[in-house]
Parts: C-alpha cells; structure tokens; sequence
C-alpha cells in the first residue's frame, strides 16, 4: 500500500519519475523491447521530452553533447546487447572527455542471468573500464536509491558516464517504491595553506601560465578565471579541444594545446610555472606527457582527487572545487605586474593572433581557408561549432575564434561521427543559437542518419560536409610512413546533397570559394536542418601542409 513516502509503480515507471526528480529535460533513445515500461512511463510526463533517434552510438553522443552543453548529465535509454555495444562509443567518448552521463540498458530477466540468454552481455564486465560504476537493479524499491546515486557519481569529482542496468522483469513489477531526493550537490573547498602557496609561488615566477581544461565550465568558473587571469597576470591556454573555456579575444588567451605544433604548445613550454586548472594532463594537451617538463614547476588544481598525479606529479596539488579554489585566491592581495611578464604575455599573443589568421591558399575546388573566413564574418559569436575527428577539424581549431562560453564540442577521445549528433544534442540545450556540425565525409557517413533526427524533431542544425573523397588523416599517416602507397582511404562517396535533401533537410553543394557565403546565408534562413557539401582538395591536407609535401618527407609552413 502507498503511504506518504511510497508510491505503487512498477519499476519502468519509477525510473521516469527519477529523471523527472532529477531536473532531466531530454531522454534520448532508441527504443527497444526490454525497456517498454520506461516507455510507457514517459508518456505522462510532460517534463521530459523523449527523442528517438536512429542508432545508439547516435544516441548515447547526443546525450553525451546535451550534456556538455547544459552542464548536466545527459541521458541516454538503450535496449539490452546490440543496443548497449552500439551506444558504448559515448561511454568511451564520456569518460576521456569527464562528461556527465547516465546510460540506462535494457537487461534480460532476472531469472535468465548467466544463462547466455538472448542478447545477453555482462555489463559490469563489458563497461567496468570506461564507466565511473556499473549497476544492476533487481528490485524496483531500489529504483530510486541507485538512480540517485548514478545522477550523483555521474556529475561529481571528475565527472563522468555511470551505467544502470536494468532487467525487464523487474521494470515490470510493481512495488510501493520509496521517494527519494537528489543528492545535494557537493563542493570540495581548498585547503588554505595550499591556496597561499600557489598565491606564493605565482608572485614568484617569472612567466607563469594556466592551462585550463573543461573543469573550469563544469564548476561555472568562467568569470573567476578570467578574473584570476587579469588580476595575477598569468596567461592562459585551454586543453586539447576545449576551445571555448576561456575568450579567446581576451588579450592574455595564448591558444590551444595541441599534440601539434602550435602557439600555445610553445607557450607553455617557455614557461616556468604551470597551474592546471580542472584538466587531467591528457596526452594531447601535455604533447605525449612531455609537458610540463620536469624543470618546470607545477601545480595542479581538481575537485576529483584521482586525477592529481595521474599523468604527472605536481609540485602542488589541490583537490578543491575549482571556482572555490580561485575565489580563495582571489581574496589573497595581488603581486604588482611585471613588464617583463607583461612583455612575454604580448609577444606570444601576436603570435597567437598571426597563427589564427588564415593566408590565402587558392584551390582548383574549395579553400578550407575561405569557408573558415565566410564563417567567421557570418556567424554570429555564439553559435555553437561540434567537430568529429578528421584533418578538417584542423581548420576549426585554428581559425575560428570562440568568445562566448560553450560554443565548441569535439571529442578528445577522436571517434568519428561525433559532429551531427552532438550538434543536436548541444541546440537542443541552447535552442536560441546556431548550431554548426562540421564533418569530414568519412565520420558523416557513421552517423549521419541522425538528420532524419533532427528533422523529426524541428531541431535546426547546419552541418557542413567537407568532402575530400578520402579519410584525409589516415591518408597523411599513410603518406608519412609509406610513401606513395595509399591503402584503403579513398571513398566513392554518395551525393551528400542529395542526401540532404532526401532526409527532409536543405541540400546544398558548393564547389567553389564564391559559392560557399551565399550557401551559408541560406542555410541559416531555411526554418529546417540545412546539409552544405564543401567540395575540398585532397592536397591541401592540413593548415600547414600539402599532401604532396608529406610524401616527400618536405617540413610545411
């Protein structure tokens, strides 16, 4: 019998009352027989939108992008098996990236446990090491306790994806199930002695730097780095794809770190005194754990106590929230500015700037150079740019300028097929901005599908098709180690405007510099999901180098 802090539900039906309790406003997935009652549940719950997309790898991206977009742990319901292998992709992509996710698996009865049944997968085992914890619930009174806590694990420390599965049976029984709050959200504060070391040690330095990672955005620490930034006069970077954590038309942004030779890898290298701030020094950022080197000092800010020392040992580490962390130390006296400081900070932002202007480089099709310039003169400043993996997103790293926070998502963990999916998932947390979705053609062709999606759904994305007819990256390693001898990269692609067209979008095909603002204008004024194909130069392999110069071993520009 229901009492004041029971209700009589069966256990689909109390998994949808937890994502409503939880604040959750989008559900994505593909629907699936093991997960009905989660279904049938989600029809009498007018908070929560359900959006059905077209495979799961789609779906748990578009989670994975909402939830980098909105702040909060993106949702993501797939069926049992060849649902949950196909949606791992975002539990990958989640866990290099520490974005909050919450992945609800289908699972086949209880009583066919360890039986081999039907599409049965051990999910403790099969996502143990890409997930921050792996449940199963088997009684639905728990159903509220164990979601609590997924939504908990997911978005605190370093944030990242929990898994729940979730037997069909047991979604099916009815139970007085208990009401459960959300877990209040918790707040490390830093240890004070540290704080005034690091104070310390900054006044000390002669050319110090921060590298700022996506934990300054989870804690809405925008406004106190910047802060921090100006008022201790340090320079900042931001970490291998997060772009748009610091203004990048801030006089003190240096760029962003890259595995490839850039401004900001020179930056931090020159340095004497690096504080990162909410990364975990991945291998991208650090140029293969090369940096910072161990004649530069280094200190190190997280919530998440893990991720101090994973990669390299600081010379300070503090496990704090890092907006309370950089109010602390705001509340500490600054040192006075230093010209030579000063100095260094202004001769690298010039290069800085130089670096992120693009030259002219005609090409017999379309420049990527060009099509960077139209958007960037186009755009407005916050519209939202994903990116797959690819040598095309190169040029969106390099040229284009993001000012306004959340603007960029790509993964670090470099899978393909990111770019239509999270540009969904990212409009729909920012419904008022344009969402861009630049795509190689070969990560176009994973999860394209996910246009049907968005036109489903009057979801309104623009996604730019760069086609080369190849899989450009793999072709440069290709023509880098084996000269001349391409093996498996070349594509005979469909007409991606066409394609365009079919799924209900705009489709448009740009075959010269000339056309592209035009294609561009018309796209943003089409009340519908716009697809434009870039016909690109498989030559013009990167910002900085030909094709033809790779094969013969000559440096680029």
């Amino acid at each position: 019998m229901s009492t004041a802090k029971t209700r009589q539900m069966n256990g689909g039906h109390a998994v949808v009352d937890c994502l409503r309790n939880e604040g959750v406003r989008h559900v994505f997935n593909v629907p699936g027989e093991s997960f009905t009652s989660i279904l049938d549940g989600m029809r009498d719950v007018n908070e929560v939108r359900l959006i059905s997309n077209r495979q799961e790898g789609g779906a748990c991206l578009m989670a994975e992008a909402y939830a980098k977009a909105s702040r909060q742990p993106g949702v993501c319901v797939v069926t049992r098996g060849p649902g949950a292998t196909n949606a791992s992709i975002g539990v990958h992509c989640a866990r290099h990236d520490s974005t909050p996710l919450v992945l609800l698996v289908g699972q086949v009865a209880r009583a066919a446990r360890g039986r081999e049944a039907g599409q049965e997968i051990d999910y403790s085992h099969f996502f143990g090491s890409i997930a921050k914890w792996v449940i199963e619930v088997n009684d639905p009174r728990r159903v509220p306790e164990i979601m609590s806590r997924a939504f908990h694990l997911a978005r605190s420390g370093r944030p990242g994806p929990v898994v729940v599965s979730l037997p069909r049976d047991m979604l099916d029984e009815a139970a007085d199930i208990p009401l459960v709050a959300p877990y209040p959200v918790i707040r490390a504060h830093p240890e004070p002695g540290l704080i005034r070391d690091l104070v310390e040690r900054i006044a000390a330095a002669q050319n110090p730097i921060i590298m700022a990672g996506s934990g300054t955005e989870y804690a809405g620490a925008r406004e106190e780095l910047i802060r921090f930034s100006e008022a201790f006069q340090i320079p900042v970077v931001t970490t291998y794809r997060r772009l748009s954590a610091f203004p990048n038309d801030h006089p003190y942004y240096l760029g962003n770190i890259s595995s490839a030779k850039n401004p900001a890898r020179e930056a931090v290298a020159g340095s004497d005194l690096v504080v990162a701030i909410g990364t975990r020094l991945n291998q991208q950022s650090t140029v293969g754990y090369t940096l910072p080197s161990p004649d530069q000092t280094l200190i190190h800010i997280d919530p998440a106590e893990e991720v101090i020392g994973q990669n390299q040992r600081p010379d300070v580490g503090i496990v704090a929230d890092v907006k309370l962390a950089l109010t602390a130390a705001l509340e500490h006296p600054a040192p006075a500015p230093k010209a030579s400081r000063q100095g260094w900070i202004d001769e690298y932002r010039k290069v800085q700037q130089a670096w992120a202007t693009p030259p002219e480089r005609p090409s017999s099709k379309v420049s990527m150079e060009k099509v960077m310039m139209d958007m960037k003169a186009t755009l407005p400043k916050d519209t939202i740019h994903t990116v797959d993996a690819g040598n095309f997103a190169l040029w969106v790293h390099q040229y284009q300028e993001f000012a306004t926070p959340d603007t960029f998502y790509g993964p670090t963990v470099g899978c393909m097929g990111y770019g239509v999916p999270a540009a969904i998932g990212a409009k729909l947390a920012h419904p008022d901005r344009v969402a861009i979705a630049n795509c190689g053609d070969g990560g176009f062709m994973m999860t394209g599908q996910e246009l049907a999606t968005a036109v489903q759904y009057g979801v309104n994305i623009i996604t730019v098709v760069y086609n080369n007819h190849a899989l450009g990256t793999i072709r440069m390693h290709q023509e880098a180690q084996y000269p001349n001898r391409p093996s498996g990269t070349d594509f005979v692609n469909p007409d991606f405007a066409a394609l365009g067209n079919a799924y209900g979008a705009l489709g448009i095909k740009v075959t010269r510099d000339a056309d592209f603002q035009p294609a561009l204008n018309e796209a943003l004024k089409a009340g519908r999901p716009a697809l434009i194909e870039v016909m690109t130069d498989l030559e013009y392999i990167s910002p900085t180098a030909e094709l033809s110069q790779v094969t013969a071993g000559l440096p680029g520009r």
